[in-house]
């Protein structure tokens, strides 16, 4: 019986024996814990130091790297300055990545499913704190090393980022507490592109007069001054001001670089201008040769096709481009419309080329829409932020059940820099404050297309821009103002906007 059982238990040993396997190594999933080299020209030194024009790693910056197997993009990881180190960082490598791209700051910076670089909106805004100072700059310097190399190479990022220090006295004490600084450059023909620095802490008087400004901007957007090209430096305060000149040889921004301005006098006193103030209050009347004189009524408007409309000769005014119409009702997008009465959504840093008074202007807006479909709103806007025409805006669908005086209402308030959307979006900020608001009224006179007039919930202005055989429209209805298209030969309303000055 012994001997049974030792061959029993003998047997099970043996078949637990025979099972046994190692335990299984798991796959790693995550990448491996490395220290990288990063390293930045010494003439351009990520703190800006501008005694010695250079830049230093600071704690807690961080890299952004971008991994790569051959040209395949397989994912990002941060890598932290390991303080006191030089040049180095810490990370984790990307799983499957053999080579990276490197950039900075890596805590902002975003790249999409292709491993491009996505700039957050607001990227290039910025706040001066005091007179002189450069600590703004830290976040607004945009470096990078595009040769994938592996991790086991020096990172050798360059300044994509160009800045420019300005050196301005003689400023009047009328300015006052300055809110914001621009500095707007001519960079071909009628094109001006600008640089909006926030300022904080500094207040113009009697016995302070001067600023030195430095602003850190993108070389690829504003990319130069034209021969012959105008610069204008604004200051927004109590009383803005303007100086501007004329640049006979111009200038090419090169990416890196740190340029210098001097301004010791010659500032003027600015009126600040609204773009809604340029559009007519009135429709051309039916004749051609003058304005309606009823700021609703649907039924009292002149209807023209693409020819007829230039017969129109009214002293002062000219058709709008579509650019001209974009300054004042957003452009709709393939996917997006900024405007909408029925539709609750919000969208921020909006960039738009638009044209005012003749000179086209890269402005940003936020949009907030607050209606529904059971319940339309008034949509809200905060348009031309970084130029010197920054603008509180509101649409308004008015509809008469009788289709007599239905109509598109816009406000718009010339507003402060540190203005914001969700203030303009609470309907109280337009109960007060509106004396000096401008206001335009746009009827649902439709349009005309063979003999059947179409009015009373929608109205359509023409522009003097084509694409492709069709004439380009500004439109509205109960849901949204949009662009839009239709034949040359159909009649429309048209308002008109003032010649440049």
């Amino acid at each position: 019986m012994k001997s049974k059982l030792f061959i029993i238990a003998l047997l099970a040993l043996s078949v637990i024996s025979c099972t046994r396997e190692p335990i299984p190594q798991l796959e790693e999933q995550g990448g491996k814990i490395v220290t990288i080299r990063a390293t930045i020209p010494p003439e351009t030194r990520v703190a800006y130091d501008d005694a010695n024009l250079s830049l230093s790693w600071q704690d807690n910056d961080q890299l952004l790297l971008a991994g790569y197997d051959g040209t395949t993009y397989k994912g990002s990881s941060t890598f932290t300055y390991v303080s006191g180190s030089g040049s180095k960082f810490l990370g984790t490598t990307v799983p499957g990545a053999t080579t990276y791209k490197a950039y900075y700051p890596g805590n902002v910076i975003t790249l999409d499913n292709n491993g491009n670089v996505q700039l957050p909106v607001y990227f290039w805004q910025q706040t001066q704190e005091g007179n002189n100072s450069t600590a703004h700059l830290r976040d607004k310097l945009f470096l990078s090393d595009t040769v994938a190399k592996a991790t086991n190479n020096t990172f050798s990022l360059t300044l994509r980022s160009s800045m420019i220090k300005l050196n301005l006295s003689s400023i009047p004490q009328e300015v006052g507490k300055l809110d914001q600084l621009i500095y707007m450059v001519e960079t071909a023909s009628g094109v001006f592109k600008s640089v909006p620095l926030n300022v904080s802490g500094v207040t113009f008087s009697a016995t302070v007069s001067s600023i030195t400004a430095f602003l850190a901007f993108d070389p690829d957007v504003v990319t130069n001054i034209a021969a012959n090209g105008k610069v204008r430096i604004t200051l927004l305060g109590e009383q803005p001001y303007e100086w501007s000149a004329t640049s006979t040889e111009g200038k090419n921004y090169i990416a890196g670089n740190r340029y210098t301005g001097t301004v010791t006098g010659g500032w003027t006193e600015k009126e600040l201008i609204n773009p809604l103030s340029f559009v007519a209050e009135y429709n051309v009347n039916p004749a051609g040769d003058g304005f309606v004189t009823d700021l609703t009524a649907c039924d009292v408007s002149g209807y023209f096709t693409w020819n007829s409309a230039d017969n129109i000769n009214i002293s002062g005014y000219h058709i709008p481009s579509m650019e001209e119409w974009y300054g004042i009702v957003p452009e709709r997008e393939t996917y997006v419309v900024y405007v909408n009465f029925k539709y609750e959504s919000s969208h921020y840093g909006i960039s738009k080329n638009v044209i005012v008074q003749g000179e086209t202007i890269n402005m940003t807006s936020d949009y907030r829409n607050t209606g529904s479909i059971n319940n339309p709103a008034p949509s809200y806007a905060l348009r031309y932020k970084g130029t010197d025409m920054v603008s509180a805006w509101k649409y308004e669908y008015n509809y008469d059940p009788n289709k007599e005086h239905t109509h598109m209402k816009i406000t718009s308030r010339n507003v402060a820099p540190s203005e914001t959307i969700g203030n303009i979006a609470d309907e109280t900020f337009w109960t007060t404050g509106n004396e000096n608001d401008i206001v335009r009224y746009f009827p649902a006179s439709g349009f005309y297309y063979y003999k059947v007039t179409y009015r009373g919930t929608e109205g359509y202005f023409r522009s003097a821009t084509e694409s492709s055989g069709f004439a380009l429209y500004i439109h509205f209805n109960s849901g949204t103002p949009q662009s839009h298209t239709t034949y040359m030969h159909t009649r429309t309303s048209v308002r008109l906007f003032a010649n440049p000055n």
